[in-house]
């Protein structure tokens, strides 16, 4: 397979993600019509489960599942496929009651299928891009990329560590006049420039084969999205008032409080397991209890499964000249954590104790990330604003990045979550966190 080949076929992937698209749907259909025993020779089958697949498509199109992109199957793509899934749910089951209501078993059938094609689909994809990400590695296609623009060394150092992406940085240059001369050899092109004049029209418009990636600010891009307000042919980004909505406040903590314990009770099993390899394998106490602070800057101690050897804090201070995250201390390889420690760190179960600090109503399931008092010190003026709800054991800090994000863009992630908290987004956050904690490489 020549390289040329592999690029010049621009809809190929987006055609072999149809056609798994409807293998999986297609699979899940036949397994649910065996397991609930029916008729595989009946044509009502046939006609009902084509009308799925295609209300399901239109729903995967309109979540945009068939765009180009380069980056690989994340955390985003499992959630759209979730969100076209119900819809998709909706529709059937609507149609279901309007015009057969009395067949329960039909119900089920839509019930069975749908969750099986979530999960065929999510994998098949996983697969499908892991082929894309060989390929990409191996040669096949790769796009020129031009930075152009300043402050862009942290985007440039994150495309060259995400081989996956396929990119190739040729220039980097502040310079319109390289810019141009380029522009023959490039694919795709990213500015780090907030004002467009003419001149930038007059390239972007003339060379639409490039692909053009404006980056905005990072206040632009997370305190509020650009929208069109009171001119509807002029974009504004509109900072609408923060108030903390109290009676939401109330509904989350009762959220908080059912999911802690019933997560308690069903996670006990494990909590046993992880306690006998720490006792067995690590010398020491089964959990890491520390000081956090929480809402308003009030302290409490926060338990977490124990992922250092003993005396870990002692030995910071001489590892503190090799910290990789500003505003925190993280290190890639640690030499405290144990290799079982590695293992509770990679996969999250290390912070599942903090489930007994929402129970206790310390911590909120979803909420900005607890931090030390030793940290404060980083939180000044604008950034104090991210402690006026409780931490979280999970965030908008875990499902965007959490340690590949720098500490301000961390932080106005928090804020962002505070000014715009619901119901709907705190599900979303929950929804995605598991997916993001497998698909993420970012945590140390």
């Amino acid at each position: 397979m020549s390289r040329r080949f592999f690029s010049g076929k621009k809809y190929l992937f987006t055609v072999m993600l149809y056609f798994t698209d409807v293998i999986m749907f297609l699979l899940s259909a036949s397994l649910s019509v065996f397991l609930l025993g029916l008729d595989f020779t009946n044509p009502f089958y046939a006609r009902f489960f084509l009308f799925s697949l295609l209300i399901l498509m239109i729903n995967y199109a309109s979540y945009k599942l068939y765009a180009d992109k380069r980056s690989l199957f994340d955390d985003n793509d499992f959630m759209k496929i979730l969100y076209s899934t119900a819809i998709t749910a909706l529709v059937m089951v609507i149609l279901v009651l309007m015009f057969n209501p009395g067949d329960a078993l039909l119900l089920g059938l839509i019930a069975a299928t749908l969750f099986f094609s979530i999960i065929l689909t999510s994998v098949s994809r996983f697969v499908l891009f892991g082929a894309i990400n060989y390929f990409r590695k191996e040669g096949y296609d790769r796009k020129k990329v031009l930075f152009f623009g300043k402050n862009s060394e942290e985007l440039i150092s994150k495309i060259r560590e995400n081989t996956s992406l396929g990119y190739d940085i040729i220039k980097v240059t502040n310079d319109i006049n390289v810019l141009k001369s380029y522009l023959s050899r490039v694919d795709v092109v990213f500015m780090t420039k907030e004002e467009i004049d003419e001149k930038f029209l007059e390239l972007i418009v003339s060379n639409s084969r490039i692909n053009w990636k404006i980056i905005p600010s990072v206040l632009n891009l997370v305190i509020e999205p650009v929208t069109f307000d009171e001119f509807k042919d002029y974009p504004i980004i509109n900072i609408s008032p923060g108030n903390i909505n109290s009676g939401f406040v109330t509904i989350k903590r009762l959220m908080d409080l059912v999911l802690s314990g019933i997560s308690l009770i069903i996670l006990s099993p494990l909590f046993f397991v992880v306690t006998v390899i720490i006792k067995t394998t690590m010398p020491g106490p089964v959990f890491f209890k520390q000081e956090r602070l929480g809402k308003g800057l009030k302290p409490f101690v926060v338990y977490k499964f124990r992922s250092m050897k003993v005396g870990a804090d002692a030995e910071k201070a001489k590892l503190i000249s090799k910290n990789e995250v500003k505003g925190l201390f993280k290190m890639k390889d640690d030499p405290r954590i144990t290799k079982f420690g590695k293992f509770l760190r990679r996969t999250g179960i290390d912070e599942l104790p903090q489930l007994i600090n929402i129970f206790k109503g310390e911590m909120a399931v979803v909420g900005p990330r607890p931090h030390l008092r030793s940290e404060l010190i980083n939180f000044n003026d604008w950034r104090r604003a991210r402690f006026q709800v409780k931490p979280g054991l999970t965030g908008m800090w875990q499902v965007y990045g959490r340690h590949e994000l720098n500490f301000d863009k961390a932080v106005l992630y928090d804020i962002y979550y505070i000014r715009h908290m619901s119901f709907v987004m705190d599900i979303s956050i929950i929804l995605k966190t598991i997916p993001a904690i497998i698909m993420n490489k970012g945590r140390f």
